[in-house]
């Protein structure tokens, strides 16, 4: 359900992650807060030097009671904002200043600057859907699972910043050591036992670096796709890959896809669990959606 905004009711911060877009040049407080004085968008650009800094702010508003802020920054700005905002009457104004921005995709938001913050001008507001995991209390915007992704993310460690030679350095640990282990899915009450190097819950149809995992996902829809890579060989990693980069992975005899609202992972050994870019448990967990959860501005159609 979307509505109008009225201005007269709008907050007037933009939360900025200075660190933001590691990967590529974003704008200064400076100049965002000149472009948007240009547009008529009379909104304070303040600068945040780290995630509590992001954090704190976020919940200095929501004790306020304003109706309405925004963050300015990528994917992992974003899942920070929406765990704060999640299940408040505070919207969220998103403000695409990342690498892959895969939340502010799946929103349909525009990425160029100037038409990023005309929405805040003339957007409408709309409840979006978020993931959560149950036993962390933990929301996501993307994604949540096990496998792949979530032991590259234990390698790789708790980095503020993007670095490029420690990313290689897990993505190849993730090569040569990776292996099948013996999952137990309850999908919705359904159980199921795979031998997979993955499971993916995904939110959105993007997750990382853009990678299109769960192209038909739908952050309005009241469900969760669950993606499962089954036992690949080392050799198919790689043609795997590609497949899913070009979304051409339905098809392929290893992946499933299916839809639900609730999926609990067991498994006999522990295996670390991702929520979005972050490492926040072990298995055995519960992934559900939470409809709804999130209020968000997008451009009007």
């Amino acid at each position: 359900m979307s509505t109008p905004l009225a201005p007269s009711v709008v907050a007037n911060t933009i939360l900025l992650n200075d660190r933001a877009g590691a990967l590529h040049a974003t704008a200064s407080v400076e100049e965002m807060q000149a472009m948007a004085r240009d547009l008529g968008l009379d909104w304070q650009v303040v600068g945040t030097e780290s995630p509590e800094d992001m954090r704190q702010a976020l919940r200095r508003l929501v004790k306020a009671g304003v109706s309405c802020v925004a963050v300015a920054g990528g994917d992992g700005t974003v899942a920070l904002a929406a765990q704060e905002l999640a299940c408040t009457d505070t919207v969220l104004g998103i403000i695409p200043q990342g690498t892959a921005n895969n939340f502010a995709t799946a929103l349909r938001l525009p990425q160029d600057l100037p038409s990023a913050l005309r929405v805040l001008l003339d957007g409408q507001v709309q409840e979006v859907d978020l993931g959560k995991v149950k036993e962390h209390g933990r929301y996501f915007t993307e994604s949540a699972g096990v496998g792949l992704f979530a032991d590259a993310l234990t390698i790789y460690g708790a980095k503020a910043n993007k670095d490029l030679v420690r990313t290689f350095y897990s993505l190849l640990r993730i090569f040569f050591s990776a292996r099948a282990r013996r999952l137990r899915l309850i999908v919705d009450g359904e159980t199921h036992t795979e031998r997979a190097v993955m499971c993916e819950v995904a939110n959105t149809f993007r997750m990382a670096h853009a990678v299109p995992v769960a192209p038909g996902a739908k952050v309005t829809d009241g469900k969760l796709d669950v993606v499962v890579v089954g036992d690949l060989k080392r050799g198919e990693l790689i043609s795997y890959y590609r497949a899913f980069r070009a979304q051409m992975h339905f098809n392929l005899p290893k992946v499933q896809i299916v839809q639900a609202k609730t999926v609990r992972i067991e498994t006999r050994h522990r295996l670390s669990v991702h929520c979005d870019d972050k490492v926040v448990g072990t298995t055995p967990v519960t992934i559900a959606v939470q409809p709804g959860a999130l209020k968000v501005l997008v451009d009007r159609l």
